[in-house]
């Protein structure tokens, strides 16, 4: 990771460096390289679709009705991580087939066998 040049102000146009310029100096090394990606990518979406404040509260209502149904038992950020491909991005990240191969593919407590699109 390439260190963030330090931004004491928070600007719309240096937001990525003045969020990233924070992250304390202890931090775990790949913590703060993934953390730091996550904030760039982020910053750059909203910046992107030209995020309004009416649209953030609606995604934040939604993350935060997300996370109160949540508990011991159900775990409703794993069916969003699910819906929106990440959760198969990590498992074929993490298990690289040969060129080829079958598919990666992650069975879920809703897998049907035999269904085709």
């Amino acid at each position: 990771m390439t260190a963030q040049p330090a931004i004491d102000y928070f600007t719309e146009s240096h937001s990525i460096e003045a969020v990233n310029g924070r992250m304390g100096k202890a931090t775990d090394p790949r913590l703060a390289h993934v953390m730091a990606r996550l904030v760039t990518h982020l910053h750059t979406f909203i910046k992107d679709v030209d995020l309004t404040q009416a649209e953030w509260a609606v995604a934040i209502d939604f993350l935060t009705r997300t996370g109160q149904i949540c508990d011991g038992n159900r775990q409703e950020y794993i069916l969003l991580s699910d819906v929106l491909g990440a959760s198969m991005l990590v498992d074929a990240i993490n298990n690289r087939r040969p060129t080829g191969a079958t598919e990666n593919t992650v069975l879920g407590p809703f897998h049907v066998d035999g269904v085709s699109e």
